[in-house]
């Protein structure tokens, strides 16, 4: 099979200057499944995205022995070329496969085995200067944003009960917007709402997301005024909230941060979407759910609009 060296093992990382958070990624050369490639060696390489999506930079970090572990401070890399929010995509490359001036973009022939690298998740850590740190483990999904002829564009449904709000405490999502193919530029509306835990929607709005960048909502500024107020709870001076959100023009990659600025403290979730429990198995019946679902969703929010909205 023909692929991208850079599309082997990836993984878009939001580096979220907005929120005052540095970041690191921990990258590993161990096998997850186990049993396969135990003397393997990687490059590490990182590609950077200006704010407006643009390729700013793509810069090898280094080589990950094999059986070892590397965590490299983005934060460091990335803020004397870009202040604002924007995609850092790390890279993991089999160091055998690369020669002295490999173009690091061009297509190899590869067998199906030798191409299979299913399960290297990265750790993306988020910490505050001086403060402790939140992690989460992901990946990117195989052809990710890549066209498919003759079909729609992938989709996004997101849900989550993980929001909470104090006058300590904040959440904020950062949706990733990255695709395998370097020429993607397709850009995507992303729509959202807020639920009490009575039922009651309590904020929404929607942002746009230019491909290879990132959205942030912070939920506190989507919420109707006085909502805070209104369900913080006696017991922890916390409000929850539910949280749907939905996009029918690409797939986002979410990641949820509990944020606690005045302590130092980051928590991040890539919630795995509820609804997934709930799906039939074959997979052309789960998108035939997913597609109604978001019908529904688009059909109840459409023109919903927030005090955060964006467009």
């Amino acid at each position: 099979m023909r692929t991208s060296l850079l599309n082997l093992i990836s993984t878009p990382i939001p580096i979220l200057n907005s929120l005052g958070l540095e970041t690191a990624v921990g990258l590993s050369s161990e096998d997850p499944i186990g049993g396969r490639r135990a003397a393997e060696a990687f490059t590490a390489v990182a590609s950077i995205y200006g704010a407006d999506g643009r390729l700013t930079e793509r810069r090898v970090l280094g080589e990950i022995p094999p059986r070892r572990r590397r965590m490299f401070d983005l934060t460091a890399l990335t803020r004397p070329l870009v202040k604002d929010d924007h995609l850092v995509v790390a890279h993991r490359i089999p160091s055998r496969l690369l020669g002295e001036g490999s173009d690091l973009e061009a297509a190899v022939e590869l067998d199906a085995g030798d191409a299979d690298f299913a399960m290297y998740r990265s750790l993306v850590q988020y910490a505050y200067p001086g403060g402790s740190n939140g992690s989460v483990i992901y990946e990117t999904p195989p052809s990710f944003n890549v066209a498919r002829p003759g079909r729609a564009p992938a989709s996004t449904l997101t849900f989550t009960s993980k929001v909470t709000v104090s006058e300590e405490i904040e959440t904020a999502l950062a949706l990733i917007h990255y695709s395998m193919d370097p020429a993607y530029a397709r850009t995507a509306r992303y729509s959202y709402a807020l639920f009490a835990p009575d039922g009651e929607q309590v904020g929404g709005g929607a942002v746009t997301v230019a491909p290879f960048t990132v959205g942030v909502v912070r939920v506190r500024a989507a919420l109707r005024p006085g909502t805070v107020a209104r369900y913080t709870s006696a017991d922890d001076g916390l409000a929850w909230f539910g949280y749907v959100g939905y996009s029918t023009d690409a797939a986002l990659i979410p990641l949820i941060l509990t944020l606690g600025p005045g302590r130092g403290t980051v928590s991040v979730e890539h919630t795995h979407p509820a609804q997934a429990y709930t799906l039939p198995a074959k997979p052309e019946d789960k998108h035939k759910v997913k597609g109604r679902a978001l019908a529904l969703w688009a059909e109840r929010l459409s023109g919903a609009r927030g005090p955060g909205a964006a467009s």
